[in-house]
């Protein structure tokens, strides 16, 4: 993991400051703990923050063609040895940097279509005094900028950006109502109403005169062939792209969690390690007190006694979900949808305090693989209800609520009643081209009553989620439309930003094998019945596995939810907090929240903790969440 940065003055004549790149590099010191480094020009400066984890020489940024071209990047490229030969490099020690430049002059603007791996990066072209930026299929490598009339800014933090003088600190109240409802929808907007994000596969040319995004790849099923048995081609993809992830450092290490996708990664990555003769791979486990429901150890300890794996246990103890809270909400430069976070960064900080630099993350196994559960309603909705029926035994209670139940609801969905349905709704289609439906007759949002009637009003927010928070019933009836609709949700890059965010401080840079593009688009053309088979989701995973796996890890199909944990910690070890923020400083987040429904969910968590409705955990969270960052970077006395 590095960080980037830079500065295009869009002014002939005004040479780049020097002391404002330094100043930049200043704030992302937690990234350069290998060094760091800047150049600059006449109209640009760019600085990079190094860690090595792909074993190159030097931070950067690098230089070449003469002077004409110069780039900083965030880059790990899995494809090294076909861009090798393709732009004819014979020096295979060429780092990844240099590659993206010569990539570069061969295919301009289009290069990123050429490239595999995660990446965030900026090159400076003198000879066409512009700045092309781009940053990779899924947003891993996080990418921001500021831009105005005479100057382009941009890091892989916001805080270098908003150290820099003339740039504006007002927050955003449309990500604000946007995090109370959980909808990262807009891709390119942050906190601050100055500052943006590139979004995941788009590039971004900045000249004089102006600014242009471009999208240059989307999600898509690959269009290869299957070959005959899909769970030995998963296998090979899964493998090499675990491979592509241990590049570099030896400090490699793996977080196992003792579910299926952390010990998937583990496993194989711990028999890489075996077989290239290296040291025993180092894992990260969370560990809870025997007999809790949150207590995998027994998975844990059955991956570990099948592989030569090196295994670090963190107990977590009396969970306390706030603490260093206000330290995180720095680190983060704002709010986030991960109440988990505090859990995770412990897993770092130990990692980092072991010398390992690369995490190896299961993150995304869900989303990429897929659950296979749009089959349920293809299944329904070809009338196909044996083998419906055949889906949801098999899955026993996985999937949260009765069999029966989801049985005829799925029949009520999609039976007789149907048809009726389906010819009300093109009536209301034809009714509504006619006179629009007001606003306040649609379906109820997921987030309820949580954000404060006039934020949500100001910010278009019941608009917004029905565009982007539910899934189109034409989506939701196809699982091949589902699995693409999940994946290329805003929560995708929004997790990869918070979590590169709260690695960086520790030293680590984490690499997600799931998140390969070619495993993706293999992952999308797959059938449905390679996803979901008898019950089990994630399927083809499951018979790649066999062998690597223990059975009891490869087959269970139970999964960890961390909400009873969260609320215990939160009345437990937090009570006092949760007091005065939702009480004595209410008026602080009442701008933003609906206050008496928030201090009702949280009534309700007090009087009955045990049965805590998912909903109500959030709404105290999230208004929690906001009022300490509200706390900190507004002065007393002045909430605007």
């Amino acid at each position: 993991m590095s960080g980037v940065a830079g500065i295009l003055l869009r002014q002939e004549g005004r040479p780049a400051a020097a002391a404002d790149i330094q100043q930049m590099l200043a704030r992302m010191r937690h990234r350069a703990h290998d060094g760091s480094s800047w150049w600059t020009d006449r109209s640009a400066a760019l600085g990079h923050a190094w860690l090595d984890t792909t074993g190159e020489d030097g931070p950067g940024p690098l230089t070449m063609a003469g002077g004409r071209l110069a780039v900083t990047a965030d880059c790990r490229l899995d494809n090294r040895d076909e861009l090798l030969a393709r732009l004819g490099i014979r020096d295979r020690m060429a780092a990844d940097a240099m590659l993206l430049m010569r990539a570069y002059l061969e295919w301009g603007e289009a290069c990123p279509t050429y490239l595999q791996g995660d990446f965030a990066f900026a090159i400076w072209d003198a000879e066409r005094r512009a700045l092309f930026c781009a940053r990779d299929h899924f947003g891993i490598k996080p990418f921001y900028y500021h831009s105005t009339a005479g100057r382009f800014a941009f890091a892989s933090e916001i805080g270098p950006i908003l150290a820099l003088d003339g740039v504006g600190t007002r927050i955003s109240e449309h990500q604000i109502s946007g995090f109370l409802a959980g909808l990262p929808d807009d891709p390119q907007a942050t906190h601050y109403a100055e500052i943006f994000r590139l979004p995941a596969r788009h590039t971004l040319t900045v000249t004089d005169s102006q600014v242009t995004l471009r999208r240059y790849w989307q999600i898509e099923p690959s269009p290869k062939p299957l070959r005959a048995d899909a769970a030995d081609e998963f296998r090979h993809l899964f493998s090499r792209s675990v491979q592509n992830r241990m590049r570099g450092t030896p400090a490699i290490g793996a977080m196992l969690s003792g579910g299926l996708d952390s010990s998937s990664i583990a496993s194989v990555a711990g028999l890489r390690a075996a077989a290239e003769g290296r040291q025993r791979l180092k894992t990260f486990s969370l560990v809870f007190e025997k007999g809790s429901p949150m207590d995998e150890k027994p998975f844990i300890d059955a991956v570990l006694g099948r592989h030569r794996l090196d295994g670090t246990l963190i107990a977590v103890g009396d969970h306390a979900p706030f603490a260093e809270f206000e330290r995180i909400l720095e680190e983060q430069q704002g709010t986030f949808l991960a109440p988990g976070l505090s859990l995770t960064r412990s897993i770092y900080r130990t990692a980092g305090a072991k010398g390992v630099k690369v995490l190896l993350d299961g993150h995304g196994g869900d989303e990429v693989v897929s659950h296979g559960h749009g089959l349920l309603h293809e299944l329904a909705n070809a009338g196909r209800w044996l083998a419906l029926w055949r889906e949801l035994h098999g899955a026993s209670g996985t999937y949260g609520e009765g069999m029966l139940a989801m049985y005829f609801r799925f029949l009520t969905i999609y039976g007789p009643a149907w048809r009726i349905a389906r010819w009300r709704n093109q009536v209301n289609r034809l009714l509504s081209r006619l006179r629009l439906k007001p606003a306040a007759q649609r379906r109820a949002p997921a987030w309820g009553g949580l954000v404060n009637t006039e934020l949500a009003r100001r910010t278009d927010l019941i608009d917004r989620f029905h565009r982007a928070g539910y899934m189109p019933s034409k989506v939701s009836a196809s699982e091949a439309l589902t699995h693409r609709w999940v994946l290329s949700t805003g929560l995708v890059p929004h997790a990869f930003e918070v979590l590169d965010k709260a690695a960086a401080i520790f030293g680590v840079e984490p690499r997600y094998p799931f998140w390969d593009k070619p495993l993706v688009e293999f992952c999308l053309a797959l059938p449905g019945e390679e996803k979901l088979h008898n019950g089990f989701g994630r399927h083809v995973l499951r018979r790649a596995m066999e062998g690597v796996l223990p059975p009891a890890v490869q087959w269970r199909q139970d999964k960890i939810d961390f909400t009873a944990n969260l609320v215990k910690g939160m009345l437990r070890n937090h009570r006092d907090l949760l007091d005065t923020v939702l009480m004595s400083e209410g008026d602080r987040i009442a701008p933003y929240v609906n206050l008496p429904e928030v201090n009702a969910a949280y009534a309700r968590l007090l009087e009955k903790p045990d049965e805590a409705a998912p909903l109500d955990v959030q709404y105290v969270w999230r208004s929690i969440s906001l009022s300490l960052w509200l706390r900190q970077i507004q002065p007393a006395g002045n909430p605007a």
